[in-house]
């Protein structure tokens, strides 16, 4: 009796475009086996520079960066792995490169790709792949090799802002200027329109807000849109 079932191979599958919906050509590239693990790494991002004249550093949340997956996956030419052999192991890591790096020829750009393999879905571009050869023919021709792949995940629009939670008006914040800023800049950045500038110069009794000191902390409240409009 087969108490663990069929065992089902990790799925590499390409698409031209962030919906996943139009599947590359080809769409999908063989794995000859699983890999032995992946690995999923997930960052935040945090700025400390430091204001001007102050020695020390806080962190403060700049935004969650899109996770990554790493993993490894071999290439063999000798039948040995799955009993099928091949005339070269380089035929088979060179169809790998291309289907990860090429640009796709109506998008101008590197394809998209969804990891498959239980109930792990990964979506996501690829960032890194190194091709490590070992065991060589006596003429130095590679008989095996193993890829390392790494890709960086797709966040769409709503779940980048949805988590960064920056952007929103409704949220009060506290901004530290750097050299450069202007308040109608910093306006638009978190309210989407320079307009609130004046009133931002008020509450932080600022009397001439288009020179702001680089390092000052000020402070951007929440705003009615609709009440402001009508000012």
């Amino acid at each position: 009796m087969d108490i663990l079932g069929k065992l089902e191979k990790l799925k590499i599958l390409a698409f031209k475009d962030d919906a996943f919906s139009k599947p590359a050509i080809p769409p999908t590239f063989p794995v000859l086996i699983n890999p032995e693990s992946y690995a999923l790494n997930y960052t935040v991002e945090y700025n400390t520079d430091s204001g001007q004249g102050n020695n020390g550093t806080t962190a403060r949340y700049t935004r969650h960066s899109p996770e990554e997956f790493s993993c490894e996956l071999w290439f063999d030419n000798t039948g040995i792995l799955d009993g099928i052999p091949r005339p070269d192991v380089y035929a088979e890591t060179d169809a790998f490169k291309k289907f990860l790096l090429d640009i796709e020829s109506d998008t101008h750009e590197p394809r998209h790709f969804m990891v498959i393999w239980g109930k792990m879905m990964f979506k996501g571009r690829v960032t890194g792949l190194q091709m490590e050869y070992k065991l060589f023919k006596p003429d130095g021709t590679p008989i095996r090799a193993m890829a390392k792949v790494t890709f960086k995940g797709s966040f769409s629009d709503v779940q980048r802002l949805a988590l960064a939670n920056l952007l929103s008006p409704d949220l009060t914040h506290r901004k530290q200027v750097k050299a450069g800023d202007t308040l109608a800049n910093m306006c638009f950045e978190l309210y989407g329109s320079p307009r609130y500038a004046p009133q931002i110069a008020r509450i932080n009794n600022l009397t001439n807000y288009r020179q702001l000191e680089p390092g000052r902390v000020l402070f951007f409240p929440p705003f009615d849109k609709k009440e402001t409009a009508r000012q």
